[in-house]
């Protein structure tokens, strides 16, 4: 095992030097003044020389920590080495892995980007856009599973009237088929009546997929009556909002890049993302002048929002929707509003 010698001012840390260095064997040491390196030092790897300690490098991240690592010298060719560090990259990577899922875990529970920023000002200060960066990252990594097994319906809810009175028109459809499963209307939209119409008109005990809108009441609604046999998911049309409003309105063209790599993951963006990326290396001719870059700025948004019009009226021209980046593509039809993906 590694050699660690130890100080009054650091015996304490032990425990937490054998973590990091207890998987090196017997012929590393970690030093007094806190170096890492090899007992005896290596051979040159260009003349074979046996080398001698030279000092150290440290490696610092802001915020999170140091590590001093051993450098060596050939005393014959004079050329210098530096002991591996690839242990410290793992820790900071394994850090910030963990944070992603912190991450992940505060954007299911609807934190907005700004609150997570917030929290993360107790643990490791990260920007807003850092995080945002990290999480779309994670996404890009995520694998929808398939199921040809799950029943995938939409539930929607409508508001008209009989005479002077307020009904509720409650619906299901199979969203493979586009079939209407129920369509009824009611009195009261209340939880109840809700529970009511799911159970009449869909399998308790079989695995659902179920898209709704942004309803406060039904993730408690449906879990009630589905358990662990439920996936639901928020239909497009608002996930694509609560990106949107997630910017700012004054975007940035970096900020606007993003948010559509964002709404890729929906529908396809494709032209509108390769167009920005170029706007993109465009702006670092001018990003230094402040001026320059406010005008630029000014042009270039108009010239992407005329560009995103002559899309619209070319898709209005050939009768097309956005393509739709789903597992259910072929099966789904475009003119919906509730797809899944």
């Amino acid at each position: 095992m590694v050699t660690i010698n130890l100080t009054l001012n650091n015996f304490s840390e032990l425990p937490a030097l054998l973590d990091v260095f207890g998987c090196f064997g017997n012929d590393y040491e970690y030093t007094t003044q806190g170096i890492f390196r090899r007992k005896i030092p290596p051979a040159c790897s260009i003349c074979s020389t046996p080398m001698v300690h030279n000092g150290y490098n440290p490696h610092t991240k802001q915020g999170l920590g140091e590590i001093i690592i051993g450098r060596y010298k050939c005393s014959n060719c004079g050329s210098t080495h530096e002991e591996d560090h690839s242990f410290w990259e793992d820790l900071k990577a394994l850090l910030y892995d963990s944070f992603n899922d912190f991450f992940k875990l505060l954007r299911y529970h609807n934190v907005s980007y700004e609150g997570i920023s917030d929290i993360m000002d107790f643990i490791y200060p990260r920007s807003r856009s850092t995080i945002l960066r990290a999480f779309y990252k994670e996404m890009e990594q995520e694998t929808v599973p398939f199921s040809e097994n799950i029943h995938m319906v939409h539930y929607d809810e409508q508001h008209p009237k009989e005479g002077r009175c307020q009904k509720y028109r409650l619906t299901l459809l199979d969203a493979k088929t586009q079939t209407t499963i129920a369509d009824d209307l009611f009195d009261d939209k209340s939880p109840e009546t809700i529970k009511e119409f799911l159970r009449k008109n869909l399998d308790a005990s079989e695995p659902v997929f179920i898209v709704t809108d942004f309803d406060k009441r039904y993730p408690d609604i449906l879990k009630e009556i589905f358990g662990d046999k439920l996936v639901h998911q928020y239909c497009l049309m608002h996930l694509n909002k609560l990106i949107v409003s997630d910017f700012p309105k004054n975007t940035t063209i970096e900020q606007e890049l993003l948010k559509y790599r964002l709404l890729n993951i929906f529908y396809n963006r494709e032209n509108e993302i390769k167009f920005l990326e170029e706007l993109l290396s465009e702006e670092l001719n001018v990003i230094n002048n402040e001026e320059k870059h406010q005008e630029w700025s000014k042009k270039t948004k108009k010239k992407f929002n005329h560009y995103r019009h002559e899309l619209k009226l070319e898709r209005r021209r050939e009768k097309e929707n956005i393509p739709l980046n789903s597992l259910e593509k072929d099966s789904v039809p475009k003119s919906s509003d509730f797809y899944i993906f």
